[in-house]
């Protein structure tokens, strides 16, 4: 394997310097030649990604004066090859950290060990409160897995944690082998091609004692090698809902690529590509049944795309442990159809395997065909992207190549003209080999009922389709749906044609199925939804007994969790009025307790959003980087909306300083004044409007103010009218940079910030599951009322049931 076929590592510009044998202020002067490489900013670094310098390099010859022993007409590409390939150990051909072993995987089909379960219930328990202190769960999840990495990595890193875990004591040495391990692993994420991520994670926690953060370690270097997984379930749990990203559930990444399986021609995959890649665990059960039919992960070509920056990391470790060599991009903003995505360059390989999740648009589509873009199949509708998903994952197949995207059930039978023009175009092109109904609430926090269609390469042309209904297979887990080993088997066996038409026997009733013509379906109006196409059938009582029966647990589960809320928020305010009892009451003392007034701009950077005429023309609602416009300021936080507008990636890479990070607070520029809102990891990465203004902390006042009480602080009554005092009100009311940087803030000592912000938070969470126990009460209402309506069915003889079909 040459270099270039090597993980595509990130380089800082000094390591360009040494690799292409020039200074350091020579690379200074090449980044200001157009078209010279982007960088990736990692932290407070810039770094560079291999390939694209490498291309870069391979441009340029080398100057006669310069060539220092080159052959005349060597070009800067050339030699730093030379240079990778001197620099690295014998066998190899990419250096690597002297004494770092690489990921060992599992071995298929190993049984996990039951204590690996045991000790992540206990690492998630009390433990976790103890050692994240100030920090979120979701930063401590990120230790858990950066150390359960550097474990099974092995090598020189996870013996200095060891060592390092057993000689320190003191809140020092906790920051510094928290420093350590954030330090290992983000080495280790450079050589994988991934910007570095857990320092600013792991920093933020705060050990209540040495002894804690030990035992964390002893613990997770107890793990087998699936605690991974148990671990990426805990950070969906903590950080997708907030984020609107979930992670596909395991079963149904089995049920995806094992079906596809039944498609190849020729045996395992050796290249798989995922457009939206998540969590990466799509690819990792890809790469799980390719090594359990004897293909070794090290010789697959594993390609993602993430539009995660948190997610990337957890990707790509997730498939390094099992032995995969991936390549995991994090998007620009950019839709992976687009020529300046990040993946343009891998997926014009194209791929045995294509395995996809991607992100549902359920607006009505309504919109006319986009113009731009190369699509095969018909262009899709503009502001839904729907079948633009669809046909990407198309064009990355080779021949003979087999993919199983999920899909809404909607985008199988929308009305939108277009769509029905692709889907035509699909069917009667063969690439639909089969469409798989799922049910409902197998994901987290959404109920959207979806689909896996599963496609196949002209090359593998079908006349017909099979049709699988599963809504009633799966079984009530904590609110939700999930697919056991015996659902994930009756779904197989029904793909595969264990029945037989007129033979009711060995038919499975929860998995209907039918084989429908081509110009049947066009008589469907070219539905590819299963409920089109399997006989429909009246309900059943005894699937109306379920429903009930699902909606009354998961209505006991809310009514659990709101408890715990109240309690959580009581204790929480018991709390205020006890210290409420021994705050002096003059302000006097103020100064003597360790409080002070501040101005905002003695605390943070604040940044207006970019001009009018900075986004003049790029704005548009059909993908790239969402903007955020004052509307998008709700209940402190940013929120999506579905008419979101964004800026295409390549533009928005020009106006970098604009984008938003976690710990950001947006306030209302121009228009009705209102309170700010905190950004989280729903908001990372979007471009700040015309409209709106970012106060960022500055660096050296990280360890005096906490984002969330600033956050709080300035979202009050009294803080709001502050503004709405000092706000201009020409055409609409706005306010200055500048204005706004006089605002006063009464900023307590950090410890009684955090109690200000967690016990706010205890608000918020109780906020939250009041909302949730709402909904479950008006879902439990309506499986009562179908309960009900349909007693009279008890004895119907008149109930048509679904006729299996047969596989073709």
């Amino acid at each position: 394997m040459s270099i270039a076929d090597h993980r595509d590592q990130l380089h800082s510009q000094a390591e360009i310097a040494a690799l292409a044998g020039v200074s350091r202020a020579s690379i200074t002067q090449w980044r200001r030649i157009p078209g010279f490489p982007s960088p990736e900013r990692g932290g407070e670094l810039e770094l560079f990604r291999r390939s694209e310098i490498l291309a870069w390099l391979d441009e340029r010859t080398i100057p006669r004066s310069r060539l220092h022993g080159d052959p005349d007409g060597t070009t800067y590409g050339a030699r730093a090859r030379r240079t990778l390939v001197g620099s690295a150990p014998a066998g190899t051909d990419a250096p690597r950290p002297a004494g770092t072993g690489a990921p060992r995987p599992a071995a298929p089909g190993a049984r996990p060990d039951p204590r690996t379960a045991d000790h992540v219930r206990e690492l998630m328990g009390q433990l976790c409160d103890r050692v994240r202190g100030a920090g979120s769960r979701v930063d401590y999840v990120n230790l858990l897995v950066s150390l359960h990495f550097l474990r099974r990595s092995g090598g020189a890193h996870w013996d200095g944690v060891v060592q390092m875990s057993a000689n320190g004591q003191g809140s020092d040495g906790a920051a510094a082998l928290l420093q350590h391990i954030a330090a290992a692993v983000d080495q280790q994420l450079r050589l994988l091609g991934v910007r570095p991520a857990m320092r600013q994670a792991l920093v933020r926690l705060e050990p209540r004692s040495y002894g804690d953060l030990r035992h964390v370690v002893r613990l997770v270097g107890e793990l087998g090698p699936e605690a991974f997984e148990l671990m990426l379930d805990e950070y969906e749990l903590l950080a997708g809902l907030d984020s609107g990203e979930f992670f596909t559930p395991r079963a149904v990444a089995r049920v995806m690529v094992r079906i596809a399986e039944e498609n190849t021609a020729a045996g395992a995959p050796l290249g798989v590509y995922d457009p939206y890649a998540r969590g990466g665990e799509l690819l990792a059960a890809a790469t799980t049944w390719c090594a359990q039919q004897g293909t070794a992960p090290r010789e697959m070509r594993v390609r993602g795309l993430t539009h995660g920056r948190d997610t990337a990391p957890l990707a790509t470790m997730n498939l390094a442990l099992l032995g995969a060599r991936p390549t995991v991009h994090v998007s620009s903003g950019a839709p992976p159809w687009a020529t300046s995505a990040p993946s343009s360059a891998s997926t014009a390989e194209q791929f045995d395997l294509v395995l996809s999740n991607p992100p549902f648009n359920m607006r009505d589509s309504t919109g006319a065909p986009r113009i731009e873009g190369n699509w095969p199949y018909g262009p899709p509708p503009l502001g839904n992207d729907n079948l633009a998903y669809v046909q990407h994952v198309l064009g990355s197949l080779r021949e003979d190549g087999v993919a199983a995207v999920i899909m809404p059930n909607k985008a199988g039978n929308s009305a939108n003209g277009s769509e029905k023009r692709i889907r035509r175009a699909m069917v009667e092109r063969g690439v639909v080999k089969a469409v798989v109904a799922l049910p409902d609430r197998l994901f987290s926090d959404t109920s959207v009922p979806v689909s896996v269609w599963f496609l196949v390469h002209p090359s593998l042309a079908r006349d017909e389709i099979l049709f699988l209904d599963a809504r009633e297979v799966g079984t009530p887990v904590r609110g939700k749906r999930a697919l056991q080993d015996a659902d994930v088997e009756a779904i197989l066996d029904a793909y595969r044609g264990g029945s037989h038409p007129g033979d009711d026997s060995g038919r499975n009733p929860a998995v209907p199925t039918a084989v429908v013509t081509r110009e049947a379906v066009g008589k469907q109006d070219w539905s590819l939804s299963p409920m089109d196409h399997i006989d429909a059938y009246r309900p059943r009582r005894h699937t109306a007994e379920t429903a009930h029966a699902e909606a009354l647990a998961e209505l006991e589960l809310r009514k659990q969790l709101a408890w715990e809320a109240d309690v959580a928020a009581a204790s929480a305010l018991e709390q205020v009025e006890q210290r409420a009892e021994h705050v002096p009451q003059e302000r006097a003392l103020l100064d003597a307790i360790g409080w002070e007034r501040v101005t905002l701009s003695g605390l943070c950077t604040i940044q207006a959003g970019p001009s009018y005429s900075l986004l003049k023309g790029h704005v548009t609602t059909d993908g790239g980087v969402p903007l955020v416009y004052p509307q998008n300021l709700r209940e402190g936080r940013i929120a999506e909306l579905a008419d979101d507008r964004h800026v295409a990636a390549e533009h928005a890479r020009r106006l970098e300083r604009f984008l938003l990070e976690p710990g950001d607070i947006v306030c209302v520029r121009t228009g009705a004044m209102g309170p700010p809102a905190l950004v989280r990891d729903a908001g990372a990465g979007r471009l700040m409007s015309a409209n709106v203004i970012r106060l960022r902390m500055d660096e050296r006042q990280r360890a005096r103010v906490h984002p969330g009480y600033l956050a709080a602080y300035l979202g009050r009554p009294e803080s709001v009218a502050w503004v709405r005092d000092r706000a201009t009100a020409t055409g609409a009311p706005s306010i200055s940079a500048a204005a706004l940087g006089n605002q006063p803030v009464l900023l307590p000592p950090y410890p009684e910030q955090q109690r200000v912000v967690a016990v706010l938070d205890a608000l918020d969470a109780q906020a939250a599951a009041h909302s949730r126990l709402a909904a479950a009460v008006a879902h439990t209402r309506t499986t009562v009322a179908e309960r009900l309506m349909l007693s009279d069915l008890d004895g119907a003889t008149d109930v048509t049931q679904p006729k299996a079909g047969t596989r073709s």
